[in-house]
């Protein structure tokens, strides 16, 4: 992992340790996925993201999670599931994150594609 970037763009891969959080939440350290774009990024401070599980490589949640393996990203040392239905908004500098990679385009699109479909579900 390299040092932190002054502000995270779109498909980004950050390292980030998200505690405290309560419930059902993701806890404790994992990769972050970032889907907005750096010029909303830097105007907001922080940046909306999506977990990556490192725990398995089987969606937990039927339609609302994308799987990561050796080719989706430009390192391919990262695998995992991304938890699209578990979006952030994370100041990474104040979270201490370090950066790890790029995703590849294919995978940005489709967890996107997912996050769309949560938020305005369309019929079929």
């Amino acid at each position: 992992m390299t040092k932190r970037k002054k502000f995270p763009g779109r498909g980004e891969i950050w390292f980030v340790d998200h505690d405290p959080v309560t419930g059902r939440e993701l806890k404790g350290k994992h990769y972050f996925i970032v889907i907005t774009e750096t010029i909303l990024n830097k105007a907001l401070g922080t940046a909306i993201c999506c977990p990556i599980t490192t725990g398995g490589s089987k969606p937990r949640s039927s339609g609302t999670t994308v799987v990561v393996d050796g080719r989706s990203t430009l390192s391919g040392e990262i695998t995992g599931v991304v938890l699209c239905h578990q979006i952030r908004a994370l100041d990474l500098e104040g979270k201490k994150a370090t950066y790890a990679t790029d995703a590849e385009a294919e995978l940005l699109d489709e967890i996107i594609g997912k996050v769309i479909d949560l938020i305005d579900p369309q019929e079929d």
